[in-house]
């Protein structure tokens, strides 16, 4: 999967602006709660993920959340959007056979 860089940050700069250890977002990823892209034997995250990590990083150092409770509560919360999307589609048709 080829990415452009200006679409990636470095592992190790999110880490120095966010000031949280590598280790955590390593952990993020074994978890399997974010993708990470190594390129010429660098790490990087999508800059799309970034929202996703800032939530994750007050998860755990704000609220005190360990990993397995992060990855608990971000499987209900993708169930929770999953269904509302569902809910919204379902809507939509509703509406569009309300309409004729």
């Amino acid at each position: 999967m080829i990415m452009e860089k200006e679409n990636l940050i470095s592992i190790q700069e999110f880490c120095v602006i966010y000031k949280v250890p590598e280790t955590f977002i390593n952990s993020l990823y074994d978890y399997e709660l974010i993708e990470i892209v190594t390129t010429e034997n660098t790490q990087f995250v999508q800059i799309t993920q970034i929202k996703n990590i800032e939530k994750l990083i007050r998860f755990h150092f704000e609220m005190d959340i360990n990993l397995e409770g992060i990855h608990a509560i971000s499987n209900l919360l993708n169930k929770v959007e999953n269904l509302q999307d569902e809910i919204n589609n379902l809507n939509n048709k509703i509406d569009f056979y309300q309409a004729e």
